[in-house]
């Protein structure tokens, strides 16, 4: 459902519920997410070294799946693609070869080292637009500071005390405890009914 707020943008049903519940949700969807992956990666790559380890040994380019006689899916084996590529141990030649057809080029730029080395000793002079090299103490032209603190659009997440967070949710997430917050989500599975209280 969606619905517009006081300021006129449209706000959704997932909006509305506070961002600290949605960390909790975003933090239950990680869990399963390593779970899963950590489970079934083994039955993903499987077929992979069987199917390569079978073109190797017999040519068999890959295999069918199917389920009684319907095909599914299909397994092929990615083969590289034959190239010309210069060949390292007669580099030479090649290059007399393009000298004498018009194909060196000389390119004059700034050494990509030199210039990572310069912006890493780069100083601002206080109270002044000028920048320093702090190695020389020379004002260096064509830099400009751009200053941080601004959102690059991505989010750390990081899980407390390493496995102690993700043991702390699994035991709540498996007791129920996070069923209320869970049961509109239901990829997450809610978790067992918690039992009613005596009235």
């Amino acid at each position: 459902m969606v619905q517009e707020a006081a300021d006129g943008t449209q706000q959704t049903e997932q909006d509305q519920v506070p961002i600290d519940l949605v960390g909790l949700i975003g933090a239950c969807a990680r869990l399963a997410q390593a779970q899963t992956t950590a489970t079934l990666r083994p039955h993903v790559d499987d077929p992979k070294a069987r199917l390569v380890e079978a073109f190797e040994t017999t040519g068999s380019p890959g295999v069918v799946v199917k389920v009684g006689d319907q095909i599914v899916a299909r397994y092929t084996v990615d083969l590289t693609k034959g190239k010309f590529v210069v060949d390292p141990d007669n580099e030479k030649a090649l290059n007399a070869y393009a000298d004498a057809h018009s194909g060196m080029e000389v390119i004059i730029r700034r050494n990509p080292t030199w210039e990572k080395g310069l912006l890493n000793a780069a100083r601002r002079v206080k109270d002044s637009d000028d920048i320093i090299d702090s190695r020389t103490g020379e004002v260096v032209p064509g830099l400009k500071f751009v200053p941080g603190g601004r959102p690059t659009g991505n989010v750390t997440f990081t899980w407390e005390g390493k496995e102690t967070g993700q043991e702390i949710l699994r035991r709540a997430w498996a007791s129920g405890e996070l069923r209320h917050l869970l049961q509109d989500v239901p990829e997450l599975g809610a978790g067992p009914e918690q039992p009613a209280e005596n009235a």
